[in-house]
């Protein structure tokens, strides 16, 4: 398998996991705080589980001496979980998952300037025709007026990019590190932003498990793996998903029949996505079997 579709296969299971997301929170009637306090630390628990697990030399010695790169990735990374968190209590969802999709220009924007990286005319068409996908699919929805809970969508939609960005220059050297530094620093601020981390009901904790144990975890593993072989504005494309898949499965657990736009503006994001990732494996498989006849 070529890299460009080891991290298109990684991102899609990713984002499709991620999608629930949304549901899920919706479901969880406690303070944002205290979900977002467990949130932090079965990220922490779970995934510094596996890694010790798997690769314990190495592990240890990422977290004694913490780069700088994993320092402010694990910023990024807490940031947009409590802003998007904050984003979905405090406004529309459609609101939170418009704005949040400017990360890829975003992303673009930073790989630009601050990896060199070219933005090509493929991957700028690509952005575009997803955006326009998902501008269409809440076209019929009007925006509130601008609040805190957008403000928030948008913070999100930077730190995403950022972490994104962070995440290409290295490589995705101890990816899941990220996630549990990230992790803690989501506990610790929850904690003094007031969680309540045992006030919850039977069926809540429920879905904190689901959430936090598997979803969560998983998800943003498999997505930290994409950058590895994909360009950052390339990988962060694929956050897209999330708008039209997140609609879908409330649809599936709530019973909130999506609208025809989200279909037809699902379909606009699908099809960019297959016909983006196919053209630019193409274009590498031709460079390669070029570069090997030379």
């Amino acid at each position: 398998m070529s890299p460009i579709y080891k991290g298109t296969w990684a991102m899609l299971v990713g984002i499709t996991l991620l999608s629930v997301d949304s549901l899920l929170i919706r479901l969880i009637h406690s303070s944002e705080w205290t979900l977002l306090f467990w949130r932090g630390f079965f990220s922490v628990v779970v995934i510094l589980a596996v890694m010790l697990a798997v690769r314990p030399k190495e592990t240890i010695a990422a977290i004694k001496a913490p780069t700088k790169s994993l320092f402010l990735g694990s910023i990024a990374f807490s940031l947009s979980t409590i802003c998007f968190v904050l984003s979905i209590e405090m406004t529309q969802v459609a609101s939170t998952l418009i704005i949040i999709n400017v990360s890829p220009l975003i992303s673009a924007l930073l790989a630009y300037f601050f990896l060199k990286e070219r933005v090509d005319r493929r991957t700028l068409i690509a952005i575009v025709a997803a955006t326009a996908g998902i501008v269409f699919v809440f076209s019929d929805t009007a925006l509130p007026d601008a609040s805190i809970g957008n403000l928030m969508a948008l913070v999100t939609a930077f730190m995403l990019a950022s972490y994104f960005v962070i995440l290409r220059k290295t490589q995705s050297k101890n990816a899941p590190l990220y996630l549990v530094l990230g992790g803690f620093f989501t506990m610790v601020i929850a904690l003094i932003a007031g969680a309540e981390p045992f006030a919850l009901t039977e069926q809540e904790w429920v879905y904190i498990l689901i959430l936090c144990v598997g979803v969560v975890p998983l998800s943003f593993v498999l997505i930290s793996i994409g950058p590895r072989y994909l360009p950052a504005a390339h990988a962060n494309l694929f956050m897209l998903l999330e708008a039209i898949l997140g609609p879908l499965f409330v649809w599936w657990g709530l019973g909130e029949v999506p609208s025809q736009n989200v279909l037809i503006g699902g379909g606009i994001v699908l099809l960019t996505l297959i016909l983006f990732t196919v053209s630019a494996a193409n274009e590498k498989r031709a460079l390669n079997k070029k570069a090997s006849i030379g």
